[in-house]
């Protein structure tokens, strides 16, 4: 269960580095260093806030947080620059689990195949990605959005993407800002158990 009062419990010092952190992410215009940054600030608050040991427990339990979902559908609605940002952001959707891609596929599986045949390939494979039951068109939900972000971030932190690529670059920029976005109109490093 999750308790947003946690993350004050912390030793100041320790709220102090997620603070550092996101400071960080807005001093790098370069989105990859962004990015990581600011995750890592999330990853430390989700880390507080739901108490779990593993980053796929964290996700889980965030992507089905009903304030957090609250958040997402009223800014989806109500605040046309969050939206947007999604939107964005979709429109790069799936986006593949690159591990599962060259174990399946193989490691040239990029460099073979343009993006319709890659993703059928994929499909045919059955690589995993992200989102999960989605349809272009649709209205990213929170756990979609969250699910996505956190997938961007597996692949870029386990070597699988590169500033010199447009896609892994706009892909991750996308990520970031919309990261960004919700945390900072949220406020919800600020939240506490209501």
């Amino acid at each position: 269960m999750i308790s947003f009062s946690n993350f004050h419990r912390l030793d100041p010092a320790s709220r102090d580095v997620a603070s550092e952190l996101l400071a960080s992410a807005n001093r790098h215009e370069q989105s990859f260093f962004a990015f990581i940054y600011r995750w890592m600030a999330f990853n430390g608050w989700m880390s507080a806030i739901t108490l779990e040991y593993t980053d796929r427990a964290m996700i889980d339990s965030l992507a089905a947080e009903p304030r957090l979902i609250a958040a997402h559908d009223q800014m989806m609605t109500s605040d046309r620059e969050y939206r947007h940002l999604v939107d964005t952001f979709a429109t790069a959707w799936p986006v593949l689990n690159v591990r599962d891609v060259r174990r399946k596929i193989g490691h040239d599986a990029f460099r073979l195949h343009d993006r319709p045949a890659l993703l059928a390939a994929c499909a045919a494979a059955n690589v995993k990605q992200q989102p999960i039951d989605w349809l272009p068109g649709q209205q990213p939900n929170w756990e979609q959005v969250l699910r996505t972000i956190y997938q961007v971030r597996c692949n870029l932190f386990h070597g699988e993407k590169s500033p010199q690529n447009f896609r892994d670059f706009k892909l991750v920029e996308a990520s970031d800002r919309v990261l960004q976005a919700f945390m900072t109109k949220t406020n919800c490093f600020d939240w506490y158990d209501l």
